[in-house]
């Protein structure tokens, strides 16, 4: 649809930027995915399915719209990309919790160029919400 991002052809000239994910061991075996839902406020399909695989940028400045799920906790922010022709990119996560008064989970965001590491948007922090009352998900309102 007309709602949905379009990707440029494949090429050498395109830029690519996928997502990431963290798994840690323990009890539950928790994973941590973060992935792009939006570009250009343009929706990605199929986005937390596909937070592997690479998705075509055109070269230019983008507005890349990033999610961050674990369990029943969600964050979201939005970031500003130049890329560079046929640079990779990766969307990637830190998830925290600050011990305050009350533990509020959160997440920091960033996008690396694969081929340097180096970091290439400012670093972000959003609140993770959502759990459940009544459980060890539980996140204070």
């Amino acid at each position: 649809t007309d709602d949905d991002y379009q990707p440029p052809s494949a090429g050498a000239s395109v830029a690519t930027l996928k997502g990431s994910r963290v798994s840690e061991g323990g009890v539950f075996g928790d994973v941590y995915t973060g992935y792009v839902y939006m570009i250009d406020l343009k929706s990605v399909r199929d986005a937390a399915a596909g937070w592997d695989k690479p998705i075509p940028l055109a070269p230019g400045k983008h507005t890349i719209m990033a999610e961050y799920r674990y369990s029943n906790f969600k964050a979201r922010t939005t970031l500003t990309l130049t890329a560079n022709a046929g640079a990779s990119y990766q969307l990637m996560i830190l998830h925290g919790r600050e011990s305050t008064a009350e533990i509020k989970r959160f997440c920091d965001f960033w996008i690396i160029e694969t081929a340097t590491g180096k970091i290439v948007t400012k670093v972000l922090r959003a609140q993770a919400l959502g759990g459940k009352k009544g459980t060890i998900f539980n996140v204070p309102t």
